[in-house]
């Protein structure tokens, strides 16, 4: 199918906003201990309140341990290990001791040794080490509510609300204790997800405004620090490596999960052209841009099929006032919730009134003028030129048969009287013509070309 002009479906970009974990309240390895009172009451009595301050712990904790720590003056060392770039973790949790007595500040044992065999974590030479990546989260655990859900005298499974960043949504986790006599309570498993999570309008806005920040970080190739930026030649053209950040596919990846279920963000980083160089991921040198306003969005739920939701979400683009509509899917992950599963695409459902396959019949013999402003402003297509020679058409039906992400093709049948000497494409009676369609804003669709027309 030849390629029409795409209008504003292509791109879907905005500029990045990154929200570190717990800011202005990083915590070091020593510092733990103030944060909270370590859980050894004498009774077995757990609060809800007790609840929360230990899944807080243990955020705190898993966001250390994934950063590596914090690092000394020249402490940061990486090495090569299987084709991936491991780093030490710094020296306050180099070891497996002092990093089980960290984790058992919120994990009890059996959890703490299975959090560490979760992260990956090697011993090399000696000292802990992990792929390089950077933790972080938006989960913001300190706000979360906390529900009991089972109780039992020396265990505890309770259901937390966590608001995610400053918006309105919220993940909820299921989270186990249990009670030890000598250390008291203790969270027994990771925190995991509840199966059960809602899906809201407010979700399905901050994940679509997410993936459309993320492109945009892509495009414009991450955040480089001063100096940082450079180029390459390759193949014959120019390349730039991406910020350190993401310069690395497991860091890609991990920074797309974010708002994508892991197919999509293969595929995602496999569409994007990008390749691997000296050890580095990099890309053609070009600039990202947009002016797609996410955050402005609107979205409305269509249906649900399977294990995929459906929203409409309305796009605004610049100070224009023109908006676009897209279909946004999602799907449920496991081990990350609610994911942008199909990277989103433009609403082609058009309605009959608003088809301008349809308008066509109804002007062509009426208003010349209604009918040439149903097509794209390249079109070649000559109404006055095709309407010569037309008695009567009257439209009967119309029927898609094809689309892409951006046009719909519709096969439309009707019928013509033509004047005698009528030299044109049409016979006398029915007939059938290809129209070619594709969006242009809010419920606005523009005509790019007419198929199966060969003129005498």
């Amino acid at each position: 199918m030849k390629k029409g002009k795409t209008m504003l479906c292509l791109g879907l970009t905005a500029a990045l906003t990154i929200v570190p974990l717990f800011q202005n309240n990083v915590a070091s390895a020593t510092e733990y201990s103030k944060i909270i009172q370590p859980v050894h009451n004498k009774k077995i009595d757990f609060t809800t309140n007790q609840a929360v301050s230990l899944a807080v712990e243990w955020s705190k904790t898993s966001a250390y341990v994934q950063r590596g720590g914090d690092y000394k003056n020249g402490e940061y060392k990486t090495f090569k290990q299987n084709g991936k770039t491991y780093r030490y973790l710094s020296s306050s949790i180099d070891t497996k001791k002092e990093l089980l007595a960290l984790l058992g500040k919120s994990l009890e044992p059996a959890a703490a040794e299975q959090f560490i065999k979760n992260q990956g974590i090697i011993s090399y030479n000696g000292k802990l080490a992990q792929v390089e990546a950077d933790g972080g989260s938006l989960l913001n655990w300190t706000k979360a509510k906390a529900q009991l859900i089972k109780s039992e005298s020396k265990s505890k499974v309770f259901r937390l609300t966590v608001p995610v960043g400053d918006s309105k949504t919220t993940q909820s986790y299921i989270v186990e204790y249990k009670y030890t006599k000598k250390i008291g309570w203790r969270i027994s498993k990771e925190p995991i997800l509840d199966i059960n999570n809602v899906m809201n309008d407010a979700l399905a806005l901050d994940l679509a405004t997410k993936y459309g920040k993320a492109e945009s970080y892509i495009q414009k190739g991450g955040a480089y620090r001063e100096g940082e930026y450079k180029t390459f030649s390759h193949d014959g053209k120019t390349y730039r490596y991406l910020s350190s950040d993401i310069d690395t596919k497991y860091e890609l990846i991990a920074y797309l999960k974010q708002s994508m279920t892991p197919a999509l963000a293969e595929q995602f980083f496999k569409e994007r052209g990008i390749i691997e160089y000296k050890g580095k991921l990099a890309q053609l040198e070009a600039d990202g841009g947009s002016m797609a306003q996410w955050a402005k969005s609107k979205v409305e739920f269509i249906k649900t099929v399977k294990d995929t939701k459906f929203y409409r979400v309305t796009v605004p683009f610049g100070e224009s006032g023109d908006v676009l509509m897209y279909i946004v899917e999602y799907q449920f992950e496991d081990k990350a919730g609610w994911r942008v599963s199909k990277a989103p695409y433009c609403d082609l459902d058009i309605p009959g009134n608003v088809n301008p396959a349809f308008i066509f019949f109804n002007y062509l013999l009426v208003d010349a003028k209604v009918v040439k402003e149903q097509f794209l402003a390249s079109s070649t297509f000559n109404v006055e030129e095709f309407r010569k020679g037309i008695k009567k058409v009257e439209f009967q039906k119309m029927t898609e048969v094809n689309r892409s992400d951006n046009q719909v093709e519709f096969l439309v049948k009707f019928t013509a009287q033509l004047a005698p000497g009528y030299k044109g494409p049409l016979v006398n009676g029915e007939n059938l013509m290809y129209f070619y369609i594709q969006p242009t804003g809010s419920m606005q669709f523009k005509i790019d070309r007419i198929g199966t027309v060969s003129w005498q």
